[in-house]
């Protein structure tokens, strides 16, 4: 976890390397912060394919605590490919999911629809309702209309599933 902000690249590159070897839950949050304020680069595309490969089932839920953060708006996009390409479905948490599609770019919203398409089942009702009545309202935004062709297809999804629950 030491040096992954370290001004000095070839700290930055070890720090990784020791992430790819010894990685546990504890590299995850250090590691998406190193990423969130790294600019682009060959270490910062390394940090990349390693949060979106991440395989500890407790990821998860730093990924979603990390998504809570209204500081990294910035980062909407990337956590939710991250979630996506490390396998998550969290669909008990799809309001957080929804709320950073919408209150993101356009590849946010790429990327929350990705999360959706794959939900099967949303136990957590109250989540689902809101998240329905988020989608709703976002469709309804005009400075969000560059976006509207994917909160559609959400919310579709979204309504299919609340009528067949």
């Amino acid at each position: 976890m030491k040096n992954l902000e370290s001004k000095d690249n070839k700290k930055v590159s070890e720090a990784l390397d020791r992430a790819e070897k010894n990685g546990t839950i504890k590299w995850v949050e250090p590691l998406l912060e190193a990423f969130s304020s790294r600019e682009e680069d060959a270490l910062k595309a390394r940090m990349r394919t390693l949060l979106s490969s991440i395989k500890l089932s407790a990821a998860e839920d730093v990924f979603l605590e990390f998504l809570q953060k209204d500081s990294k708006e910035h980062m909407y996009a990337d956590v939710l490919s991250f979630l996506w390409s490390s396998g998550f479905i969290p669909s008990n948490s799809i309001d957080l999911i929804v709320r950073c599609s919408t209150s993101g770019d356009f590849r946010a919203a790429m990327e929350g629809l990705t999360i959706v398409e794959q939900c099967d089942t949303i136990e957590n009702e109250q989540a689902l309702l809101d998240s329905i009545f988020s989608l709703r309202s976002a469709l309804n935004n005009q400075e969000k209309s560059d976006c509207h062709s994917l909160y559609e297809p959400m919310l579709k999804k979204l309504e299919h599933l609340e009528r067949n629950q």
